[in-house]
């Protein structure tokens, strides 16, 4: 299911990449957390290549941000 809708978001927007490669690209993309005992946390997110802002703007996306979000355990 995916895969299909990424392959019509792709098409509509003329974009050369295949649904594949478009998740290859966005794959390297990780949020890094850090946990310093006394010292509180620190995050980021891996800086974006060109070719993730490209492939954000053609699927018509908001790129990820650096906000911190909560994941409920």
């Amino acid at each position: 299911m995916l895969y299909r809708l990424l392959r019509m978001q792709l098409k509509a927007s003329g974009s050369a990449y295949s649904p594949e490669r478009a998740l290859e690209i966005a794959r390297h993309i990780q949020l890094h957390q850090v946990r310093i005992a006394g010292q509180g946390t620190a995050s980021g997110l891996t800086d974006l290549s060109p070719e993730q802002l490209a492939l954000f703007d053609q699927l018509q996306l908001d790129t990820p941000t650096k906000e911190p979000f909560d994941i409920a355990l």
